[in-house]
């Protein structure tokens, strides 16, 4: 069964909501700018915890940061790709 994604409290806690980075990027009821909110609080999550890592203070709890950057640059790739092919963005024909 599918449950409703509390969007707020996966924005505050998002390790709590998803088992990986890459859950986030294929969430069906997330928007692109949602799903960049969760990741980047992600991120601030894994660099305190990877902080926490290197001095020994966490219970084997993964940090997950280099999944979380990696889904990050996918989506400001996806971005880049929307921009060039609604030509929108800066696009090979220059102006």
């Amino acid at each position: 069964m599918h449950h409703a994604l509390n969007v707020e409290a996966a924005k505050t806690n998002p390790s709590k909501f998803f088992k990986t980075p890459k859950e986030v990027l294929l969430h069906p009821d997330l928007n692109r700018k949602t799903k960049i909110d969760i990741l980047r609080q992600w991120e601030v999550d894994a660099r305190l915890l990877s902080v926490a890592e290197e001095e020994n203070m966490t219970q084997g709890e993964s940090s997950h940061l280099g999944a979380v950057v990696s889904a990050l640059i996918a989506l400001d790739d996806e971005n880049k790709r929307a921009d060039t092919e609604t030509g929108t963005g800066p696009g090979k024909h220059g102006g």
